[in-house]
């Protein structure tokens, strides 16, 4: 295999003048490396459809890149995706492909969170923390960046250096207004 540049475009891989690829594109690991690193860290990353989580409690565990997330509608109706793992070991917090459910309970030590990404209960939070661990600064890690239109949730994964979605369309969208950043 030819070495990448600095670009990152290794010579012999695509062949423009007889439209093929070649195979190593799909079985390299060094390339697999760089497309999560460069794309899927960067770029809006369709996870699902609000029509999957009609209703509040409501979730669909999808991916972005490598990361498992879990698309929910918390309690007062509001889309959110989150990495699906918990603060306290990563491990995941949600073992089902979908379904609807007040809290997220990790498996490891029992630690629960609300469909809206805050720590709502810990395992012998008395005997083991002295009740003294500040749960606002445990939640669920939210994603990014998140935007639903017309139904379809897109959302970058934790990298801030992914451009606006508007930027990222073209034209830019006029629904660019219903997005948020985590």
């Amino acid at each position: 295999m030819a070495a990448a540049g600095a670009s990152g475009y290794r010579p012999g891989l695509v062949d423009l003048k007889v439209g093929q690829i070649s195979r190593e594109i799909f079985v390299n690991e060094e390339i697999y490396q760089q497309e999560l690193e460069r794309l899927f860290t960067r770029a809006w990353l369709f996870v699902g459809h609000e029509s999957q989580i009609p209703s509040p409690g409501d979730f669909f565990v999808s991916g972005m890149g490598e990361e498992s997330v879990i698309l929910c509608r918390d309690r007062a109706g509001k889309v959110h995706v989150f990495l699906n793992s918990c603060r306290h070991r990563g491990m995941k917090v949600c073992r089902y492909d979908e379904g609807n459910t007040p809290v997220f309970t990790c498996p490891y030590h029992g630690w629960s969170y609300g469909t809206d990404g805050k720590l709502v209960g810990v395992s012998y939070f008395r005997e083991a923390y002295h009740e003294r661990l500040d749960k606002s600064q445990w939640g669920l890690v939210e994603v990014a960046q998140l935007c639903c239109h017309k139904g379809t949730v897109t959302a970058t994964t934790i990298s801030a250096t992914a451009r606006s979605i508007s930027s990222a369309l073209a034209p830019p969208a006029a629904a660019a207004a219903t997005c948020r950043s985590g």
